[in-house]
């Protein structure tokens, strides 16, 4: 019997181009075999997952989301997970009792369970969840942690005023009643012009009203001294003998040489010059024993008192008898500098700067005191031009007295001073004096300006290290970091040698 073909079964059914190889190949063996092979292997592993997959009735354990560790127990019955599931406490915040809001009753009670707008509209959405009573729902109960309200911290309780015991209740704050006054009338006779009436408004202090106070007394404190002459001790004087001030003291300083240019003519070089390159210049000069002669001729300034210990105490100290200068006797100028060079040059000469309580005791000792002569201020301070026109109003004043032997002259010139200020302040310059005709200085304890800074007002004058101690010689930076005696010279107490290194190094 011939087979009929597909395309005759039905010849109304139109027939498209590719369902002709399709029925070639469907028709092949190997085909056949291929897809009965793909179908039993996906209906094993279909079998495979049905036989490994959890039964849908078979009981959960839904643990609490906490790192706390969970006892395991034996359940011999189902829980189901909405017996264990509970919601989560509103979040705990302790408030004071006078800042608990109104119309809340503070109870002592655990706090509600959160609930959420959608939850409030369910039945029962805000109670608890029902807990089984089984042995296996209690155990697994017992294993969750509690929810505890937290205790409120001590300093918060502190602050708040509330008692530490939980069972007291905090009093009420509630206004006191203003106490009732007699009216004046009803008082007895008495002077209504001493009486003192109870008013809310602001009452006008009386005139002859008289408060005690409790004076409280200063502990004793070492406050620098003032910086007039009046506050120094009356025993300052100059030596009768002038040996202890010898040329020893003063053989670092090289002899002058004689081709030595004179002050006026080493100004006259430097007269563009300023700042570090004019120290530069002046303290190779100075260095080099370019120096006055007059300027060796140290003068010393006795100061008599009490020690930290109270014993009778003289020291001397022996001081250039005017600042700094370059030239010759005839031809010098003053030349003020910055504290670098000043350092350097006190050194090279076995020399040191003062103090401010040396300064105020150098001017009462002085033959000669000079009054201030300001110039008008400005940028032109620290010009060459300037310091050598204020060296001649100055040599006016003196009118030659530097230059006569053991002649102590002060108050033309600021000084360059050591002091404890200058550990604060690194890199700045110390400077104090210029006194008036009254004793009091014109320029107080500064370091307001860098340790290169210099103007026509400074001056450098010079102490020589060897000191004398009740006639013993002694070096004059032991003296200042001694805190026995070291008040006899500085009003800033002792000044250690390393403050000393610290003047150096600026």
């Amino acid at each position: 019997m011939k087979q009929a073909h597909l395309s005759e079964i039905d010849p109304s059914r139109p027939r498209r181009f590719w369902q002709l190889p399709v029925e070639r190949l469907a028709r092949r063996p190997r085909v056949l075999a291929a897809a009965l092979t793909f179908a039993a292997v996906n209906a094993g592993a279909a079998i495979t997952v049905l036989m490994w997959t959890v039964e849908a009735d078979q009981p959960v354990l839904v643990t609490h989301a906490s790192f706390a560790r969970v006892v395991p127990v034996t359940l011999p019955q189902r829980v189901a997970v909405s017996d264990v599931v509970r919601y989560l406490p509103r979040a705990q915040t302790w408030h004071p009792p006078h800042m608990l809001p109104s119309q809340r009753v503070h109870a002592v009670g655990p706090d509600a369970p959160r609930t959420t707008p959608v939850l409030r509209m369910q039945p029962n959405a805000g109670t608890a969840p029902t807990i089984d009573t089984a042995p296996a729902a209690q155990a697994l109960a017992a294993a969750l942690p509690r929810d505890v309200s937290p205790e409120a911290e001590p300093e918060v309780r502190l602050a708040s005023l509330m008692p530490f015991a939980d069972s007291v209740t905090p009093p009420a704050i509630r206004p006191q009643a203003r106490p009732e006054f007699p009216e004046i009338a009803d008082l007895p006779d008495l002077d209504l012009g001493t009486l003192v009436t109870v008013s809310l408004r602001p009452q006008a202090r009386p005139k002859d009203l008289t408060v005690p106070v409790d004076r409280i007394t200063p502990p004793d404190i070492d406050a620098p001294a003032a910086t007039t002459l009046a506050a120094l001790p009356r025993e300052i004087k100059r030596p009768v003998g002038g040996s202890v001030c010898n040329q020893r003291l003063t053989k670092a300083i090289p002899n002058r040489k004689g081709s030595a240019k004179g002050g006026s003519a080493v100004m006259a070089s430097l007269m563009r010059a300023g700042g570090t390159d004019r120290d530069k210049s002046v303290a190779r000069e100075i260095m080099s024993g370019n120096v006055p002669g007059f300027l060796q001729d140290l003068v010393p300034v006795e100061v008599s008192g009490r020690a930290k210990d109270g014993s009778n105490t003289k020291i001397v100290f022996c001081v250039m008898p005017d600042y700094l200068a370059v030239g010759s006797d005839r031809d010098f100028v003053r030349i003020p500098m910055g504290l670098p060079a000043a350092m350097q040059i006190a050194s090279r000469f076995d020399m040191m700067l003062p103090t401010r309580r040396m300064v105020d005791q150098i001017y009462r000792a002085s033959d000669l005191r000079v009054s201030p002569k300001p110039m008008t201020p400005g940028s032109q301070m620290s010009s060459t031009d300037y310091l050598v026109r204020h060296n001649a109003t100055v040599e006016g004043q003196v009118r030659g007295a530097s230059s006569r032997s053991g002649k102590l002259v002060s108050g033309h010139k600021k000084d360059l001073v050591l002091s404890n200020r200058l550990e604060s302040n690194r890199g700045r310059v110390a400077i104090y004096g210029w006194h008036r005709s009254n004793g009091k200085a014109i320029q107080p304890l500064s370091t307001v300006h860098g340790a290169n800074y210099a103007d026509y007002s400074h001056g450098v004058r010079l102490v020589s290290q060897t000191a004398y101690l009740n006639g013993r010689p002694m070096r004059l930076a032991d003296l200042f970091a001694d805190p026995t005696y070291a008040g006899l010279i500085s009003d800033e107490g002792p000044i250690p040698a390393a403050q000393l290194r610290v003047a150096s190094a600026n």
